[in-house]
């Protein structure tokens, strides 16, 4: 449980993880620092909880003096084709902020606890095989891309890097979810090739709830995979989801038509990542939303739920 007298700096406050990550730390009595590239967005972001959420750009980042810092800054991988262009705006969108705190914290004195995020894209194509924080990094622009922005952390104090899943919950945000729906709700959701490749997901709630455990556990430390226990693959998914809206699943999206569509992102939709979080469960943690059909349950069911 986090004191008044501990704060908490989380840069990329706005985000979809961002914002609940915010929201939690302040119920938990942390006392918290919202960063961001514009205080006039998080403002509209945050609305009320504003008067109580200590709001900054990065212009002032050097000034707060955080116990724990938070960085979950970076352009969301699957917003855009991967151009030449935007594979650039991805890694320099990661290497610039994590430049600027690295920086920003040397100034200060109070850190204790420095958690930098990542993803499981780290580990390229792992087949079937089980892949955890110990498995070696693979090949592809995800991995090339999660690796250089994990060697880019210069931390001067505890470091956790979390490496996490596809982030699920409810609402009409950034979040993947939200993204996928429409299409399975008309009934021409999809599975991508055979089906049989492994995905990891993670339910918002339990990613906001590892992100603290992992703040107050101080005796951990490295790399952590923020991700459900039970990874399914892809067509497992698409079935349950398109199940969930008593939607047809009829279709499979042949990897050549991918390459047409997405171009060299379609590794986000073939690559197989049986991810299992060794180490947040021999750390004790335990998950509210285990499997991927709780998580859909909980994120379709309360589609206005507040986090």
């Amino acid at each position: 449980m986090g004191t008044q007298q501990e704060s908490v700096a989380v840069i990329g406050a706005s985000g979809f993880i961002g914002q609940a990550l915010c929201c939690q730390l302040l119920a938990q009595g942390y006392k918290v620092h919202a960063v961001g590239r514009s205080k006039a967005h998080l403002q509209a972001v945050f609305g009320e909880e504003q008067a109580d959420i200590q709001l900054h750009d990065y212009s002032t980042l050097r000034e707060i003096d955080a116990h724990i810092v938070v960085n979950l800054a970076g352009e969301n991988i699957a917003a855009k084709r991967w151009s030449a262009q935007q594979k650039d705006r991805l890694l320099s969108s990661r290497l610039s902020a994590t430049e600027q705190v690295n920086v920003a914290v040397k100034r200060w004195p109070s850190l204790h606890t420095f958690i930098n995020a990542s993803a499981i894209g780290i580990y390229g194509d792992g087949g079937d095989r089980e892949l955890n924080e110990n498995s070696p990094i693979g090949r592809g622009f995800s991995a090339e891309l999660c690796q250089r922005w994990e060697e880019s952390i210069n931390s001067p104090c505890r470091t956790i890097v979390a490496r996490f899943a596809v982030v699920l919950d409810r609402g009409r945000d950034a979040g993947a979810l939200a993204k996928m729906r429409p299409a399975f709700s008309l009934g021409v959701g999809a599975y991508f090739g055979h089906g049989k490749q492994w995905q990891a997901y993670i339910h918002r709630h339990d990613a906001v709830k590892a992100l603290l455990f992992l703040i107050e556990n101080k005796e951990l430390e490295g790399p952590f995979n923020i991700s459900g226990p039970e990874p399914v693959t892809n067509r497992e998914f698409s079935q349950l989801l398109a199940n969930k809206l008593r939607r047809p699943l009829l279709f499979s999206i042949p990897e050549f038509a991918a390459k047409i569509l997405f171009g060299e992102m379609r590794e986000l939709f073939y690559s197989s990542q049986r991810i299992i979080p060794d180490g947040l469960l021999r750390a004790g943690f335990s998950f509210d939303f285990p499997t991927v059909d709780r998580m859909l349950d909980d994120s379709i069911q309360h589609p206005d739920r507040h986090q």
